[in-house]
């Protein structure tokens, strides 16, 4: 009886394991999807920013 309890105690661990490491594996892919669209931005920002100083500092002068 002893035996399996400890078999069913197992399993269920090993299915928990399971079902986290599914779950912790999907939400780290949807932070590095995030993660690379936010800097892709902050490049495009960037630049169009350089390329809004360069017009100013011409009309400036």
């Amino acid at each position: 009886m002893k035996g399996k309890i400890y078999l069913y105690l197992f399993v269920f661990s090993i299915l928990v394991n399971v079902f986290q490491y599914v779950n912790s594996k999907g939400i780290i892919d949807k932070y590095e999807k995030d993660i690379k669209k936010f800097k892709a931005k902050i490049e495009v920002l960037e630049k169009s920013e350089a390329s809004l100083l360069e017009i100013e500092n011409d009309v400036v002068e």
